[in-house]
């Protein structure tokens, strides 16, 4: 009977120091929260209807936001609400569809407003505890708790990796949660909320999140080579088909006119197939070295192999063996004195 009652005492301290830890995590991040309008602004700040209306996080101080590109994807004019009630102006600065990930910027933050600190979502694995801030049906500040229910795609099966990636949740989102900072126990964004997987549009269990690795890789490293250049990594079975010497490559499947890659010589696919159940045109190039490192089947040392040419200083050369038609052939570029990795707002 006392080791029950033990253990029973234990428990509600633990259940009560877990609350108390999420209590102070949602008050350090709900001045970075925002409301993200696209249509016609309410009278009653935070209280609206969810058409035209999503959420974000704002995640530096010069007033770069983070959301999911289809709530900025109208061409409407954009207004941020931040938690004070200010409403400004926002432009995008980038977006991308296939990740669903947008970054805005407004002019100025409100001094009542701080930016979100940035997690490391590779460190993420499924069970984790997580919580989500933002505005289903425009209700500002909402937050609810889940746990990752597995990360999209899964490393261990199929021979594609997308550029993109995505964490499940249950957390519970609906209409407005749309690009909601998916936080981790410390307070750290780790994901942005991108969509749900339901019969009747409210949330039945399943949601996804792009990872804000996936964010920094897209949107926030600016990587002058990767501007322009689209692909996938390839391993497994696919990289056996395609006769890569290697265990993983780069897949390119389409080179922007006129980019460093472009530059370089690199070339896209030309034939439209379905590999792992993805639309891939292939017939490109896939890339085995930069630098003389070579690309791995893990996602990480992948993407840092990409982010070291975004502090490759002007003048240097970015070397890159590729496979193509069967051959390793070896391609090079210098980074152009002019190449800049600031981006503008687009009007």
């Amino acid at each position: 009977m006392k080791a029950l009652t033990s253990f029973l005492i234990l428990l509600l301290v633990c259940t009560l120091a877990s609350a108390q830890q999420l209590r102070d995590a949602f008050r350090r991040v709900k001045p970075s929260i925002v409301i993200v309008r696209t249509a016609a602004e309410q009278s009653s700040p935070g209280q609206t209807d969810d058409e035209g209306v999503g959420s974000g996080v704002l995640i530096s101080k010069d007033g770069q936001i983070l959301t999911a590109a289809h709530v900025v994807s109208s061409g409407l004019p954009i207004t941020i609400e931040f938690t004070d009630g200010q409403r400004l102006k926002a432009q995008i600065v980038e977006s991308n569809v296939a990740a669903d990930l947008a970054l805005l910027k407004v002019d100025r933050v409100p001094a009542a407003a701080a930016a979100a600190a940035l997690g490391d979502s590779d460190v993420v694995e499924t069970g984790d505890d997580i919580f989500i801030v933002g505005a289903p049906y425009g209700l500002s500040n909402t937050l609810t708790v889940g746990r990752i229910s597995a990360r999209r795609p899964d490393e261990t099966r199929g021979g594609i990796l997308s550029t993109s990636e995505f964490l499940q949740t249950d957390a519970v989102v609906n209409p407005g949660n749309s690009g909601s900072p998916v936080f981790n126990k410390a307070g750290e964004v780790v994901a942005i909320v991108s969509n749900v997987v339901s019969e009747s549009g409210e949330f039945q269990g399943v949601g996804f999140a792009a990872t804000i690795n996936t964010a920094r890789t897209l949107l926030l490293d600016r990587d002058p080579f990767l501007n322009g250049l689209e692909g996938v990594l390839v391993t497994g079975v696919v990289a056996k088909a395609l006769n890569l010497p290697q265990s993983a490559g780069f897949l390119v499947t389409n080179v922007a006119r006129d980019s460093l890659a472009d530059q370089m010589g690199l070339v896209g696919g030309q034939v439209e197939a379905i590999i792992d159940n993805e639309n891939l045109l292939i017939g490109g190039d896939v890339i085995l070295k930069i630098n003389s490192a070579a690309v791995t089947i893990d996602r990480r040392t992948y993407r840092s192999i990409f982010s070291n040419i975004a502090r490759s200083n002007a003048g240097s050369v970015v070397h890159c063996s590729v496979l193509r038609a069967g051959k390793v052939v070896e391609l090079s570029v210098k980074i152009p004195s002019s190449m800049s990795t600031s981006r503008a707002p687009r009007p």
